[in-house]
């Protein structure tokens, strides 16, 4: 397997998570012998077919190709250009992308399949969070992504799941992935109700860049409307690397997070046994995320603004 390689492309060098699924990877490949080579997309999604094409028009193609995708569909053609050319095709995160279809018209020994986080245990591992956190609340803002994006809405699902019949309501809230985005949007959002009597115990989002964005909101809206509890309410977030989710939790900036799992490492295994064994892995390989801090170490929020 030395003279094999694997092709990770991923979007953002910039992105803590994704420097993480990186090192992940380079950590994998140096356990199997395996070698890799890393692109760094862009968030467009012609650029990145352009480079997944580049992949499949080198010489030397790799022998799978693991991408984080910027879109939940939008890469099935592509993808079935890989697996005809023998190679593998791997999403590291859920598509709506057609699996199965492809994985028919791969040959022997060639996968098509998705491995990523159980993004719905991750909603309800939010929602958990909340009610340890708000066992006689009132209201949850719940910050999500983008309603176009199928992770975004499996968390809001199982968040919705772990919420039935809790003490509170949730309202829902669109933000955009960015810090920038929710932070315009949560800051629209307040600007509105902060004026009534409307009280918010937490704002729930759906990753840690998003509760950054939060944290401003509140800061700023406190300001304008005169009102400092509102830059005291509780913020929690999703995505768990050290260096900022986890960081922030310990900081006291956010009431919690949620660690995501890094699935290059499982991937290139998956690659790995393919290689070695023929194992082909199943279309959907689901990874366990876990809360920041453990669920059994959450404690009622108190605060002015309750």
């Amino acid at each position: 397997m030395s003279g094999r390689k694997i092709a990770l492309c991923l979007v953002d060098a910039a992105n803590d998570f994704q420097q993480l699924l990186k090192a992940d990877a380079e950590e994998a490949v140096r356990r199997v012998g395996l070698g890799l080579t890393v692109h760094h997309t862009g968030h467009d999604l012609a650029s990145q077919l352009q480079q997944l094409h580049g992949c499949l028009d080198a010489a030397d193609k790799p022998a799978a190709i693991l991408v984080l995708a910027v879109r939940d569909r939008g890469l099935a053609r592509v993808a079935r250009e890989a697996v005809k050319a023998g190679v593998s095709f791997l999403w590291l995160n859920r598509t709506e992308d057609d699996v199965e279809a492809i994985r028919q018209e791969a040959p022997a020994g060639v996968a098509a399949a998705a491995v990523c986080a159980d993004e719905r245990e991750t909603g309800r591992i939010q929602g958990r969070q909340f009610g340890a956190l708000l066992p006689q609340g009132r209201m949850v803002l719940y910050v999500q992504g983008s309603t176009r994006s199928l992770a975004a809405r499996d968390r809001t699902a199982g968040m919705q799941e772990a919420t039935q019949g809790a003490p509170f309501e949730v309202a829902l809230l669109e933000g955009g992935w960015t810090a920038a985005e929710a932070r315009e949007a949560v800051h629209k959002w307040l600007a509105i109700v902060a004026r009534g009597n409307l009280r918010i115990d937490l704002v729930g989002c759906q990753n840690d860049q998003i509760a950054l964005g939060a944290l401003r909101a509140l800061v700023e809206t406190a300001e304008e409307v005169r009102k400092p509890e509102i830059a005291r309410i509780p913020v929690s977030g999703c995505d768990g690397t050290p260096a900022l989710g986890q960081s922030l939790v310990k900081d006291g900036r956010l009431a919690a997070t949620v660690v995501l799992p890094r699935s290059t490492g499982r991937a290139v295994e998956l690659v790995a046994r393919l290689l070695e064994k023929g194992d082909v892995p199943p279309p959907l390989v689901t990874l366990a995320p876990k809360s920041f801090p453990e669920e059994s170490a959450l404690r009622p929020l108190a605060g002015e603004n309750r």
